[in-house]
């Protein structure tokens, strides 16, 4: 049976014509690789469905979908590929990352002020250079240019990932960015839902001042529409959520407020440490986790934007700061890396054991950016540090690759198609230097992306977007 639906999948995705997309002149400066058939040879393969690395494997793609995988020398060469060695390097499917944003953080001089300045040209190249094939953006503050991006990216126009657009957030009275609409209640949210289905948006999220009847009604309409709903709440305990039937959480545990002391029904608490009276160990926690994996609750776990609100690294990779516009890299230095707290140490270590106790008893765990926080967890660069602190976490660099890859398509009903290298499926790959599964921070040395059979380089990605992210 399974073989059936990766062949009628393989049918369907050739039927599109994946690698004749008439590329932009934009675009075509960043393809190293565009021929209809490709043979990738000697690669380092990584198997994230059963955790282990198959060295010497040979992959064609055809089409813009992977034909064959199997022993280099066992499969031959078609006549005509484009033969592309491996040797040395490791071969990854195309990343799925689920906590994404087109935009980036910009304060006033007042910090209770928040604008988000959408940067449609620098975030796509960012992501994708990263090897990100694919992503759900999350929460949108200009849904009509996201919307717009995913057209965009999928007719060849402009350089980027696959997009799942997040519908605008749903958010409630008290929002503290004023780019957010705050709902009236249950009527109203299911008619947003609707309205931003009808125009295209595919997921949703919930946000901090959402009361649950509100919630429920949002919940109820994407399920309605066979959509999925996440949330980074406040209002509204993770406990709550569950039994409402919400999809997904974000941000690990950081955002639940099912231990803060006082916390009355629909109240968003502001609490400096959210999880001071979470015990690891207790059996409150413990009951959470077992609630939230008998409910088929999926995680996001947004390592990278938590790590730079602490003060346990405090100097940013010289990428991230040669990669912003000089006023982003001056109001980044002069004020937003400044404004770390130690009171949040304590508070990351016990996200990051609790979200291993999550996946431990069973539960699915993914992966976001989330580009926002301090203002120096950027689109890509902040994604490859996400996935390096998961080994942090506990988890061995194979687990932390696959919770990027195949548990994010997992997430998104679409492993049938993307998340795995495997005969039939979207030739989605990220081809990096030396061996991941010893060294997690390899995954800083990506040299080509194939978004559906085109390798794209990533040097020329990030070198293109070189002192701009911040200004476009």
């Amino acid at each position: 049976m399974r073989s059936m639906l990766l062949m009628a999948c393989a049918l369907s995705l050739a039927l599109t014509g994946l690698s004749q997309r008439a590329y932009s002149p934009s675009v075509k400066q960043f393809i190293d690789y565009d021929s209809p058939v490709i043979a990738l040879t000697h690669a380092r393969l990584v198997d994230v469905k059963r955790l282990r690395i198959i060295p010497d494997q040979i992959v064609i793609i055809r089409n813009g979908l992977i034909e064959s995988v199997g022993d280099d020398g066992k499969i031959p060469v078609p006549a005509g590929a484009q033969v592309v060695d491996l040797a040395g390097r490791s071969l990854l499917p195309g990343l799925v990352l689920l906590h994404e944003h087109m935009y980036y953080p910009a304060l006033s001089i007042s910090p209770f002020y928040v604008h988000y300045k959408q940067l449609p040209v620098t975030f796509p190249k960012l992501y994708l250079a990263c090897g990100a094939t694919t992503v759900r953006t999350a929460g949108s503050v200009e849904p009509y240019s996201d919307l717009a991006l995913k057209r965009d990216i999928s007719l060849g126009k402009i350089a980027g990932p696959d997009m799942d657009v997040t519908a605008p957030y749903l958010e409630g009275k008290g929002s503290f960015a004023p780019q957010m609409h705050e709902l009236g209640g249950p009527a109203e949210a299911q008619r947003f839902v609707d309205f931003w289905a009808d125009a295209g948006c595919t997921s949703f999220k919930a946000y901090n001042f959402l009361d649950r009847a509100t919630l429920k009604a949002a919940i109820d309409a994407a399920h309605a529409r066979g959509l999925k709903i996440t949330g980074h709440l406040c209002s509204v305990t993770y406990r709550e959520a569950a039994e409402m039937g919400i999809d997904q959480l974000e941000h690990g545990f950081f955002a639940s407020t099912d231990f803060i002391s006082g916390k009355k029904e629909d109240q968003c608490i502001s609490a400096p440490d959210p999880l001071a009276n979470a015990d690891p160990d207790g059996q409150a926690v413990k009951e959470l986790i077992a609630y939230l994996v008998e409910h088929k609750v999926i995680l996001t776990s947004t390592l990278a934007v938590l790590m730079n609100l602490t003060t346990l690294d405090t100097i940013p990779r010289p990428e991230v700061l040669a990669a912003m516009s000089p006023d982003t890299r001056e109001m980044y230095t002069k004020y937003y890396n400044r404004q770390r707290h130690a009171l949040y140490n304590k508070t990351l270590e016990k996200d990051m054991k609790m979200e291993k106790m999550f996946v431990d008893a069973g539960g699915l765990l993914t992966v976001g950016t989330d580009p926002t926080g301090n203002g120096g967890t950027l689109a890509g660069y902040g994604s490859q540090q996400a996935i390096e602190l998961l080994v942090r976490e506990g988890f061995t660099p194979l687990q932390a690759i696959r919770m990027a890859t195949y548990n994010g398509a997992l997430a998104l009903r679409m492993e049938a198609r993307i998340g795995s290298i495997e005969p039939g499926k979207q030739a989605d790959l990220v081809v990096v230097d030396g061996d991941i599964s010893q060294d997690i921070q390899n995954i800083r040395k990506v040299m080509w992306v194939f978004k559906q059979g085109t390798g794209f380089s990533a040097r020329k990605l990030f070198e293109n977007v070189q002192g701009q992210v911040g200004k476009f």
